[in-house]
């Protein structure tokens, strides 16, 4: 009997278990699968655009889609070709397994004359079960800029490797955003007047000087009681640039015309900070662009790298790592915020790395304002005549961490619903936007904002 009696308690725990499980574990809302806008833009200057499809969620197995293609004054392969390349007027992409992004290039024909009423429409029009189609299943991408009346945007900053592993532009007035792995690159060369070398801030990089201008003569050494990793409350703000964005305030000096005066740096980054694995980095000047000198701090053969400055770009992106100049930034005018992993101040005076970092494109000529709510003035209610009351910022950071709460164990991370901001693009169309949810469907990395149109640029 007792042991009957036991049986049966067990049987009625493991139940309550189960059922507490399901309660706990409720079904996951339907994968969607769309177009990150309904409209994007591509101006003569431009040869290609890149249009995004974007999944809820990664899916363990490949997703395909079918995309019908509907130009406008236009002819495949004698226009504009696609990758994927199309047949029939339809193309079919693929996003693999634990990815939630696949995209289709849109080229056209080197010589091809436009006049800028072109277009293309593209649909979904069929995709692998179990995705379902979203609202967003339409885009017109026409061959001219457009400047947006305003969406909705989901940054894809998260993959299954983490949930910071992208840094994403995005730019309003085109409905776009670009996303570039955060640890691509390592220095950025400025394009403009000024001769100045920026660190990644989301690759946790820092650099020190040295005494010496001969790279040659730096070794192991010239590491001894340097130490370039830290934790708040350690290290020190001039390892790192500051996040204002004010380039005399790089941790890297301005490189000198007189190459005895630039100083060979130690150059350290996530997971690579110990002394066998940093590097040794010396930047000169070279006919109107740089000239990068580096190797691993232990090594003898020191290798050099020429990077040519770039009026079109903001600045010109080079990895130590792979030993090349990189593609990051889109164009200097082509977008306005940047959410990242990025470097800031711990409160402390020290630096500090820091989740959902919002980043203001002041060096392309991009400011902002935030503005908290009040009964009078509410994100609804902000309007054009509102602008004149406004008193905009350049500071990098004017966004930052502003706009969501905590992020500790004692103090779960939040969007903060009581404001929002105002942002003159650098072509001078005003948007305001706000930050909706710290992660689409729960999953940080995925952070949604939303914007309109207030003014656009005469």
């Amino acid at each position: 009997m007792k042991h009957n009696l036991i049986k049966l308690l067990c049987i009625f725990l493991l139940a309550v278990t189960v059922n507490a499980c399901k309660e706990d574990n409720p079904p996951l809302p339907d994968n969607l699968i769309g177009f990150e806008a309904d409209a994007l833009g591509m101006d003569e200057s431009q040869s290609e655009a890149e249009v995004n499809v974007t999944l809820s969620r990664a899916e363990t197995t490949p997703v395909e889609i079918t995309v019908q293609l509907e130009p406008a004054r236009l002819t495949y392969e004698q226009d504009f070709t696609t990758t994927p390349a199309a047949a029939n007027g339809q193309l079919k992409l693929t996003i693999p397994a634990g990815q939630t992004s696949g995209s289709i290039k849109i080229t056209k024909v080197p010589g091809t004359v436009l006049n800028g009423d072109e277009s293309i429409q593209l649909n979904i029009t069929a995709v692998s079960t179990p995705v379902l189609v979203s609202s967003k299943s339409e885009l017109a991408l026409s061959f001219a800029a457009i400047t947006s009346t305003g969406s909705a945007l989901v940054l894809n900053g998260k993959t299954d490797e983490s949930n910071y592993f992208n840094t994403v532009y995005v730019d309003l007035s085109g409905n776009h955003m670009v996303a570039v792995p955060r640890k691509s690159w390592n220095l950025g060369f400025y394009s403009g007047e000024s001769f100045r070398v920026v660190l990644n801030p989301a690759y946790q990089t820092v650099v020190t000087a040295t005494s010496k201008s001969d790279i040659a003569e730096v070794g192991i050494a010239d590491a001894e009681g340097i130490e370039l990793n830290f934790a708040p409350g350690e290290g020190t703000l001039d390892m790192v640039d500051n996040w204002n964005g004010d380039l005399t305030q790089t941790a890297i000096a301005e490189v000198s015309a007189t190459d005895a005066d630039n100083k060979v740096y130690l150059l350290g980054f996530e997971g690579n900070k110990s002394t066998d694995l940093i590097y040794k980095i010396k930047v000169s000047r070279s006919s109107t662009g740089y000239k990068l000198q580096y190797a691993r701090l232990g090594e003898t053969a020191i290798k050099t790298l020429e990077i040519p400055k770039d009026e079109d770009y903001n600045f010109v992106f080079a990895s130590v790592e792979s030993e090349k100049i990189v593609p990051v930034e889109p164009r200097a005018k082509s977008w306005d915020i940047e959410w990242a992993y990025s470097t800031y101040n711990s409160g402390l005076d020290t630096p500090y790395w820091f989740q959902d970092f919002i980043l203001l494109n002041t060096t392309g000529g991009a400011a902002a304002a935030e503005i908290i709510e009040t009964t009078a003035l509410t994100y609804s209610t902000f309007a054009e005549s509102d602008i004149a009351s406004l008193t905009f910022s350049q500071a990098r950071d004017v966004i930052g961490s502003k706009w969501r709460n905590g992020g500790g164990i004692s103090s779960p991370a939040s969007i903060r619903s009581d404001r929002f901001y105002v942002i003159q693009d650098p072509s001078g169309n005003i948007y305001k936007l706000r930050f909706t949810s710290l992660g689409a469907n729960g999953e940080r990395g995925k952070p949604e904002l939303e914007y309109l149109l207030v003014k656009k640029a005469n």
